[in-house]
């Protein structure tokens, strides 16, 4: 603001300042600019103060040279005096100059809502403080996001010189629950079943305040169930529950029902049959000694109900443990000895062949030799004694003076264990008998 002040003197006070000749065009007040322009408002810049005047019958001046106002200030008062012949004419002018920014600090709407955290969206306002034009405004504002352990509001204040000054508020802050996974502390046992107990761990993981605690691990031992349901949560050092999750475990440690298990003796053969539940899977059947070597092997696998076991010799014993499966690896076994396979085993009771067959059969402890008869329907075609436990029939032979041929047809074959000797033989109870049939080829 620019004040100006005019002041007229002249010898004859009585005649006025209009009796002077000229004194419209001489005694026009000096003029004051504020580098190189006006002088009002806020500076916020040094100033140079300047007086222009006319100059013409001018007899001296007062307070007229150039000034400065470096320093803020809420008004620097600068007054020139111009002496026209002894009448004086002056103008005054206020300087003012802040070039200081205000001073800001800022607060929010309320304090943290949990442990030092903000959990939802917060409002802060922005005051300033200033010494010399005084504060014309301040922003304020609302903060809502992202998770943050040093959020940041920046706020500002204005004041009447234009200098603007700010200032920013850290916090934290956490709108978002952890997520929380269930681990369990071992793959499944079988087909994505457990059969025995596992512990399932909750683990959480959050991007803003961090996880503080977790359910407790849970140790599942039943009873069955697919799925059985394990619930855990997390909590965020902001207070947040994560949303519960849910581990679903098939988990089973019931075994099957044993089987009950059956068996035959077929010549060089034995057939096992076995029951089995509707949950069993597959069956394992082990037998001891093993197919390759005396230790127990496998020698069936699948989901059978059967087995003919071929590989087997004559006068063995061995034991069979039927293994049923089920869906979750559990496992019921039954284990049977069979006694050394006896009698005839070669050729099979009811078997065909094309040629002449070699008998076989079980050797019996003490037996000298052993008496072997071949019969057709009601006639004996063949007896013989040999010393051991079998014999090639020929396609020819005799017997009792008459020759015969192994022909197409039906024939049954008698064996006897003999002790002693051949003219005082003891014979023993029928050993076996078996029936066969040939077709030649």
């Amino acid at each position: 603001m620019r004040t100006v002040r005019a002041v007229c003197v002249v010898a004859a006070l009585a005649a006025g300042c209009a009796a002077l000749p000229g004194a419209a065009a001489a005694l026009d007040p000096p003029v004051a600019s504020c580098n190189g322009g006006g002088c009002g408002g806020w500076f916020r810049s040094a100033v140079a103060v300047a007086w222009s005047y006319n100059s013409s019958g001018v007899t001296g001046t007062t307070g007229c040279g150039a000034a400065s106002v470096s320093d803020d200030t809420g008004g620097a008062t600068f007054t020139c005096t111009v002496n026209y012949g002894g009448s004086f004419v002056g103008s005054s002018v206020t300087v003012r100059k802040d070039s200081t920014p205000p001073g800001v600090t800022g607060s929010a709407a309320r304090g943290p809502d949990s442990n030092g955290w903000y959990t939802s969206p917060v409002s802060f306002g922005f005051k300033g403080e200033d010494g010399a034009s005084g504060v014309a405004s301040c922003t304020s504002g609302t903060y809502g996001g992202p998770d943050s352990g040093s959020a940041a509001a920046t706020g500002s204040c204005t004041d009447n010189a234009g200098n603007t000054g700010s200032a920013t508020l850290t916090f934290k802050y956490d709108a978002t629950p952890p997520t929380v996974v269930g681990v369990p502390s071992r793959q499944p046992d079988a087909n994505g079943w457990y059969n025995h107990p596992v512990d399932v761990t909750f683990r959480g993981n959050d991007g803003g305040s961090g996880v503080i605690e977790c359910s407790p691990a849970v140790r599942y031992a039943g009873p069955d169930a697919s799925p059985a349901k394990l619930v855990g949560q997390c909590r965020d050092a902001a207070g947040h529950l994560s949303a519960p999750t849910t581990v679903d475990l098939r988990y089973d440690a019931s075994p099957p029902a044993r089987p009950n298990v059956t068996w035959v003796h077929r010549g060089r053969s034995i057939a096992l049959s076995w029951t089995r539940g509707k949950d069993v899977v597959r069956a394992k059947v082990v037998r001891a000694p093993g197919p390759k070597r005396a230790k127990p092997g496998i020698v069936y696998q699948g989901k059978a109900r059967r087995l003919v076991d071929r590989r087997i010799r004559p006068g063995t014993r061995y034991w069979y443990q039927v293994v049923l499966i089920d869906r979750a690896g559990n496992e019921a076994a039954k284990t049977i000895g069979l006694r050394p396979a006896t009698g005839i085993y070669v050729p099979a009771e009811g078997s065909i062949v094309g040629k002449p067959p070699l008998v076989q059969w079980s050797p019996v402890a003490k037996a000298r030799f052993y008496n072997l008869q071949l019969w057709r329907g009601n006639l004996k075609l063949l007896t013989t004694w040999v010393t051991h436990p079998r014999v090639a029939l020929r396609g020819q032979w005799s017997f009792r003076g008459q020759r015969h041929s192994l022909a197409n047809g039906s024939y049954r074959l008698y064996v006897w264990p003999a002790f002693g000797t051949r003219r005082n033989p003891r014979y023993g109870k029928l050993l076996d008998q078996v029936s066969f049939v040939v077709r030649l080829q």
